[in-house]
């Protein structure tokens, strides 16, 4: 069995059939866990969705949540969330899936998302989007505090926002895994954090990196 986590995908769907086949990927026997931001910007959001939704209930797919699906489910839930449509942001992709499904898988889709967690851990590694919230006083995170340490109405959860310089190891000594800053190559950044998101959207390239193994792994391809 190999564990790997692989590094935003929004939307691209042939990237990541791409990576599955280089990686050899066994849905019996293997797993994969998104650093979130698997929506948005990439014209496969749909196609990946409906193929990551059934792999979850498989067994062999898992996301913790980024900060392109907490804006989703904000948008969802009522509130005003005025960059989500922006080019930039690329929500179109989704709310276009979205509304061309009917109502009752549309809320499985949106109570699906919106179990997704702020982080996923095990006896070794931590998988968050952005990065651990930094104990008072110290450059070392702890997990606890990602349930602790809400966030303001309308502000992004530490969880979900954190970039360089302020990603910091667990105290522990747990490895972290990370998404949504942009590295040209997944890596090991520092002692107890590694990066994988390499920007697939934009430069075409995904990475993820293999629990068992400490191996990093890529594909390059255009954006859809």
């Amino acid at each position: 069995m190999a564990t790997y986590v692989v590094g935003d995908l929004h939307g691209q769907s042939p990237l990541f059939d791409r990576l599955l086949e280089k990686i050899r990927f066994d849905p019996m026997a293997d797993r994969i866990i998104a650093t979130g931001d698997v929506i948005d910007r990439g014209s496969g959001t749909g196609d990946l969705l409906t193929r990551l939704y059934e792999g979850a209930k498989e067994g062999w797919f898992l996301s913790v949540l980024g900060n392109h699906e907490a804006s989703f489910l904000r948008l969802r839930d009522g509130d005003s969330v005025p960059f989500y449509e922006d080019p930039e942001f690329g929500g179109t992709r989704t709310l276009e899936f979205f509304g061309r499904l009917g109502h009752t898988r549309a809320r499985a889709f949106e109570s699906w998302l919106s179990s997704w967690p702020l982080v996923w851990s095990d006896a070794n590694h931590i998988v968050v989007h952005g990065g651990l919230p930094a104990v008072p006083g110290t450059r070392q995170g702890d997990i606890l505090l990602c349930e602790t340490r809400l966030s303001p109405p309308g502000i992004l959860h530490e969880c979900l926002d954190l970039r360089p310089p302020n990603i910091v190891p667990s105290w522990d000594g747990r490895t972290v895994v990370s998404g949504h800053t942009i590295v040209r190559k997944a890596k090991v950044y520092r002692e107890g954090i590694v990066m994988v998101d390499t920007g697939a959207y934009r430069t075409g390239r995904l990475s993820a990196y293999c629990l068992e193994t400490g191996s990093f792994h890529s594909v390059l391809g255009s954006p859809c």
